[in-house]
């Protein structure tokens, strides 16, 4: 689950958004304690100017003794790692392009990278692995 400040029409709010396990089309979000599920709608109309580049952003991926799969579609951006790498907990992995933002894809819990499933430019569907860890 991940932390997030937010500001709406000057409002600061604490949230935590984490991925429903069981339905990836919805979130499971909770702002400033009081718990909300929402459908996430991918938007189908081609993107027509860049969306914000991100410092950090919401992981679609889990990491450490397995695989990081892919939780909404996108394109590989970025890949930062290789095959043998020694990696921690937040180092990250790559970057994944999905719903017109950057999400950087970081290691959850640290290890060795077994194997890498994409290079730049792929298009992944939700549920593909993209890295492997041990």
């Amino acid at each position: 689950m991940k932390k997030f400040k937010i500001t709406i029409g000057g409002k600061g709010y604490e949230i935590t958004a984490e991925r429903d396990a069981a339905d990836p089309s919805r979130l499971s979000i909770t702002v400033d304690g009081e718990p909300h599920s929402v459908e996430i709608e991918e938007e189908k109309t081609p993107r027509s100017a860049p969306g914000p580049r991100l410092a950090t952003a919401p992981s679609t991926g889990s990491g450490g003794g397995g695989n990081v799969l892919a939780q909404i579609p996108g394109t590989v951006l970025s890949v930062d790692v290789s095959v043998g790498d020694s990696v921690d907990t937040g180092d990250k992995l790559l970057v994944l392009e999905a719903m017109k933002m950057e999400n950087i894809i970081t290691v959850e819990v640290g290890g060795t990278v077994k194997a890498v499933h994409v290079a730049k430019g792929d298009k992944v569907a939700a549920g593909q692995p993209m890295v492997e860890i041990e």
